[in-house]
């Protein structure tokens, strides 16, 4: 019986622990594969510059959501400036501060000022006494004293006065002897190092570790770049900068990648007024594990480790 009851004991043990590591390997893999959605919004009303711009009347809103709306957050301007979390509807951030908790940090203050005030009266009242004992035993000297003490001391004090400028001026003078050389030899050190680095840099950047380790690095940085970038893009834009030249400049450049942007970018230019109206609206997601996987293909990439390594060694010569 006893065996009995210490078997069933361990296999509920076994059970629950089992149903913890599959709760944790869900949550790990939710995490990794459920992609972070986000969203941005920004409206700029038509504003003639010359006028001047008020900010506020921009709106820009950065919202994100996470697992079907489980959580969420994001920031809103101007309307509420704080980041804001919920999970499952609740408010997480930002916490409200009770007003109880507020009163109590006033009290505790006010106490503080009044220890203080007291603590300074009390050192002033001690500084007073303590001034009125100086006073009273330098006027119980005899003046005789006073003014062969006094004597004594200015003789003293016009030799060490003395000794300190002939000390100085040697000092300089020998400072002045010694800079030139001094300087040379920095310059001559710092100069050597910065050839030395130099062609320890250029040896590095033409060994073929470097060039697979860059190529790795840059593709997977590439991959990730490419996710990160918004699946849809809405952008109107009207924008005149006051100078005709500089606004075709400006339409150049949206005419040769245009290509690129006609989906995503609808530019108006304005070539009399300087004038700027914004209304964006952008989509994309971002998947965790992309970027884990990429960082740990590079970090554990032999080249990549033997680059940084050369890297460090070239720094700390």
């Amino acid at each position: 019986m006893l065996l009995t009851g210490v078997l069933t004991v361990l296999k509920i043990i076994g059970i629950v622990l089992l149903v913890i590591l599959a709760v944790i390997l869900l949550l790990l893999l939710l995490v990794l594969f459920v992609p972070i959605f986000y969203r941005i919004d920004a409206n700029v009303p038509e504003t003639e510059l010359d006028n001047g711009f008020d900010m506020e009347k921009v709106f820009a809103k950065i919202s994100f959501s996470w697992l079907l709306f489980v959580i969420r957050g994001g920031l809103e301007f101007p309307k509420n400036k704080e980041f804001t979390l919920k999970i499952f509807g609740i408010k997480v951030l930002p916490k409200k501060e009770k007003p109880q908790k507020e009163e109590k940090d006033k009290g505790k203050e006010e106490a503080k000022d009044k220890k203080e005030d007291n603590q300074a009266e009390d050192n002033l009242t001690e500084d007073k006494t303590s001034e009125e004992k100086t006073e009273e035993s330098t006027e119980e000297k005899p003046e005789d004293e006073e003014s062969a003490d006094d004597s004594d001391e200015e003789s003293e004090e016009e030799l060490k006065t003395f000794l300190d400028v002939l000390w100085n001026i040697i000092d300089k003078v020998d400072n002045i002897l010694k800079t030139p050389i001094n300087v040379f030899e920095k310059i001559q050190y710092t100069i050597s190092r910065v050839c030395d680095k130099i062609d320890m840099i250029k040896s590095t950047l033409e060994n073929d570790i470097f060039k697979r380790a860059f190529a790795l690095v840059k593709k997977k940085l590439i991959k990730v770049i490419r996710m990160i970038l918004p699946d849809k893009c809405d952008i109107k834009l009207l924008l005149g900068t006051g100078d005709p030249a500089l606004t075709a400049e400006i339409m150049g450049g949206y005419g040769a990648l245009y290509p690129y942007l006609y989906r995503k970018l609808k530019f108006e230019p304005d070539f009399e007024r300087k004038v700027v109206m914004t209304d964006a609206h952008i989509k994309g997601h971002i998947t965790i594990f992309t970027i884990v996987y990429s960082a740990a293909v590079c970090y554990f990439n032999k080249d990549v480790k033997k680059t940084i390594r050369r890297f460090k060694k070239i720094i700390n010569s």
